[in-house]
């Protein structure tokens, strides 16, 4: 093996901003009707990622609507303090899951490596449902977005085996040409 991706990783940045969007119609009616919202996955996300070192400055809960997504993310994006992005739910295949066919279009590139690995660690856990999941993640303007499930299991297992263990990485590798 080569020694690039070790050299690459002590390169890297060693902070880097956050943002976690909930995608979630359920959770956005029952912010707007001012309910308090129960949001496992979102906490779960920003305890994991502070805990690890990083910042999260950025959060939101936007409704399964493309719009919405769209505008939460390049809120999100086009803030000088945040380098990736969570976005939690919108991955399954019901008619109402939105998040992948909004983000991908607009991925600079895709990592499909990591929606594959995602599934691989997910069906040795929920077995052959893990292949329902869409979950992928992609590159826009030097910044990573990662598209995970609702679910608070795939969030955790998501973040503490592939997400930050490489994000800082990512980001050098991501950025390496635009600077």
């Amino acid at each position: 093996m080569s020694d690039i991706p070790l050299k690459h990783k002590e390169l890297a940045p060693k902070e880097l901003g956050f943002a976690v969007v909930v995608v979630s119609t359920s959770k956005s009616k029952e912010l707007k009707s001012g309910k308090k919202v129960e949001d496992i996955s979102g906490r779960k996300a920003i305890y994991l990622i502070e805990k690890n070192g990083y910042k999260v400055n950025f959060y939101k809960i936007v409704p399964d609507v493309k719009l919405e997504i769209l505008r939460a993310v390049i809120e999100a994006l086009t803030k000088n303090d945040v380098d990736v992005l969570v976005t939690i739910g919108g991955t399954g295949l019901s008619t109402t899951d939105m998040t992948v066919e909004t983000l991908r279009p607009i991925f600079d590139k895709e990592i499909e490596g990591f929606g594959d690995v995602f599934r691989y660690l997910s069906f040795k856990e929920i077995k052959s449902s893990s292949y329902l999941s869409r979950a992928t993640a992609g590159v826009i303007a030097g910044k990573v977005i990662y598209c995970l499930p609702g679910s608070p299991n795939a969030v955790v297992m998501a973040l503490e085996k592939l997400i930050l263990p490489e994000v800082g990485h990512l980001i050098y590798i991501a950025r390496r040409d635009i600077r």
